[in-house]
């Protein structure tokens, strides 16, 4: 733990939804990091290999992890710790990278961190800058399943309950019914809108600023549904910094 606040020095994974299709977000974990004086790198990485399990693609799978192991171990010998911004990348490389029997593997997933398990360390330490400007909005905050099953608690609520004027007016850990690749198929469509009824009630009904949540797969479900802009919680933070 000291060496992780010490050193202030992360590796970011960026996954393929920042990457791809959500660069904001990437954008936004870079400025919060450099906010809390973090040295940030973004180093080389493929995806975490997570979709193409999901497809039992398993040597894809196998060749994206051991891909980022050796470029991600590397760092972690230099000092820095990796941090995801996705909940289905931290939960993937958190809990699977051990699974494959891999040193390097191995030593990768016991150095990630979600964005907001980092941070938390950081404000538990008194390592994090806490100068937010008031966001007077309310807020209804969906917790990703993939976040739920890392086991970490709710780091993401704890965060964001130290920016001003924010009102965490609804707190759901109902699955939004995308399921990681799962509500992409076509022939999945039907079930997948039944699991996600309950969320989509909840929304429309908590009249509410903005809508938040850590997974992509779960904001693209959200939108789908609901009409409404779902947020990375990041874009919050940056915004509460200022930038």
């Amino acid at each position: 733990m000291s060496n992780l606040i010490d050193n202030k020095k992360v590796a970011l994974f960026v996954g393929c939804f920042a990457n791809y299709y959500y660069p904001e977000v990437g954008m936004a974990a870079l400025e919060v990091l450099q906010k809390n004086d973090v040295d940030v790198i973004v180093p080389d990485q493929v995806c975490c290999g997570l979709p193409m399990m999901a497809k039992q693609n398993s040597k894809g799978t196998y060749k994206n992890m051991i891909y980022n192991a050796a470029k991600l171990q590397q760092k972690v010998a230099e000092g820095y710790v990796i941090l995801t911004t996705c909940s289905s990348c931290s939960l993937f490389m958190k809990r699977n990278y051990v699974l494959y029997g891999n040193e390097d593997a191995v030593c990768v997933a016991n150095n990630t961190y979600h964005f907001s398990e980092y941070l938390l360390k950081l404000y538990k330490a008194g390592s994090m800058q806490t100068g937010f400007q008031t966001v007077s909005e309310s807020v209804f905050y969906q917790t990703p399943c993939h976040l739920r099953a890392i086991r970490i608690g709710q780091p993401t609520i704890e965060i964001l309950r130290l920016v001003p004027g924010i009102i965490l007016k609804h707190i759901s850990d109902q699955c939004c019914g995308m399921g990681g690749a799962y509500g992409f198929d076509k022939a999945h469509y039907r079930v997948s809108c039944e699991i996600g009824k309950t969320l989509t009630k909840q929304i429309l009904a908590s009249s509410v600023d903005r809508v938040v949540t850590d997974c992509g797969g779960c904001k693209l479900q959200i939108e789908a549904y609901c009409g409404c802009a779902a947020e990375h919680p990041l874009l919050l933070l940056q915004e509460a910094y200022g930038n």
